[in-house]
């Protein structure tokens, strides 16, 4: 008999059975259908940027943060961070007062920033379009890493804290009797449990919606890009980049630059049609990336105007779970004693795993999560079929038009 079982171990899942084991006499279970942060987590852009417009996600990146330092301390070991910093470019007079918003925000919640010009940028990025820029926001202590590491991470320290983990072990259904969770079933065996967190990503609401509970999120297809090796025009240490002007961004990759576009139709997945695992599975034609790219790279190409020159060597895509209103689905469901949800990540997972984890720890404990998380409730959008057509493209247009980074 568990306490509590959570199902899915990406970063988002990870970090809530290490939470909920860091709780005092807990016994409490991690079951993934596939191995430990083989999901969205294995190909995650993985940018931890600490600003956001959307205020209420600034705690939950924050306590990633400490979580990494927590982790590192607990497994004795680096997890292998890349503290670059990142820049927010303004390339135009409506994007600086975007940015300009954005740097008030980072004063009010402590964030290290400091304008820099154009030149300095392009000190910073030998590949950039000096001349695109106007000036840019610097975050000196924004960091990336691994998302597989730190699923990984999480699961480590879990499992040292008393933790059982279930890789390759499908959950088929959350058993409910009397109105409420008594556990979960997989193809052979059942599990008790009195709460459950669904934290399955995109296969959230396969699970949920057995018993009526529509998570408003849908899958939708990612993609980015990774260039060709080239340690002037990339050098290791150049900082991420964040370009509203492009709907682009960028990072640092083994010597390259990878960099992501937001496509101005970014494809829905329907759940029910989703594949076993994600192992290898490209969520695009052969060639389409290259079509994307072409059509839609426009933008990028006027502040990284050799593109075409430096050579493609890898196109990943991919899907992850976004919501009409661009906010997460996190907490409780009160039709349901004992059904939480952790997933809605709005392509911000790996930034905000850990105040996911802690959150919905504090919750199943009775306790009032460390931040208000009202704006993420699974409810907050009364009813809806999240298998509906018209819904699930609502969630892919949010991703088109996001411009943040992440």
């Amino acid at each position: 008999m568990y306490d509590v079982i959570v199902i899915g171990s990406g970063t988002i899942g990870s970090a809530t059975a290490y939470y909920l084991s860091k709780q005092k006499n807990a016994k409490i279970a991690l079951f993934d259908k596939g191995e430990i942060g083989g999901g969205a987590a294995s190909w995650a852009a993985s940018l931890l940027t600490q600003v956001r417009s959307k205020t209420e996600s600034i705690p939950l990146v924050k306590e990633t943060y400490q979580a990494i330092i927590d982790l590192e301390a607990q497994l004795g070991e680096s997890l292998g961070v890349r503290k670059v910093g990142s820049l927010q470019i303004v390339g135009s007079d409506k994007t600086a007062a975007t940015i300009e918003s954005l740097v008030e925000i980072a004063d009010q919640y402590g964030i290290n920033n400091q304008w820099v010009d154009a030149a300095e940028v392009k000190k910073m990025l030998p590949w950039i379009n000096q001349d695109r820029v106007q000036k840019a926001s610097f975050m000196p202590d924004d960091v990336f890493l691994d998302a597989y590491v730190l699923a990984n991470a999480y699961v480590r320290a879990a499992r040292q804290n008393g933790v059982a983990v279930f890789s390759n072990t499908e959950i088929t259904e959350i058993v409910v009797e009397n109105g409420a969770i008594s556990g979960v079933k997989t193809r052979d065996n059942f599990y008790p449990a009195a709460n459950v967190v669904d934290a399955a990503g995109a296969w959230s609401n396969l699970l949920s919606a057995a018993h009526h509970i529509a998570l408003p999120m849908a899958p939708v297809r990612s993609i980015y890009w990774i260039t060709k090796a080239d340690p002037v025009l990339f050098p290791s240490e150049q900082p991420m980049t964040v370009i509203p002007d492009a709907m682009a961004y960028s990072r640092p990759e083994t010597g390259g630059l990878l960099f992501g576009i937001r496509d101005k139709e970014s494809p829905y997945v329907n759940p029910k049609s989703l594949p076993e695992t994600y192992n290898g599975k490209q969520f695009i034609e052969a060639e389409k990336h290259w079509e994307i790219l072409q059509e839609e790279g426009g933008p990028f190409r006027e502040f990284f105007p050799g593109l075409d020159d430096v050579g493609i060597v890898h196109c990943i895509t991919g899907v992850s779970t976004y919501t009409p209103d661009s906010r997460f689905v996190l907490g409780a469901d009160l039709s349901l004693p004992g059904f939480y949800a952790a997933t809605g990540c709005v392509g911000a997972g790996v930034a905000m795993s850990a105040g996911f984890g802690r959150a919905v720890s504090e919750l199943v404990h009775g306790q009032k999560p460390f931040t208000d998380i009202s704006a993420f409730a699974p409810r907050r959008m009364g009813d809806f079929d999240p298998f509906d057509e018209a819904f699930m493209a609502s969630c892919s247009a949010a991703r088109a038009h996001k411009k943040d980074g992440g």
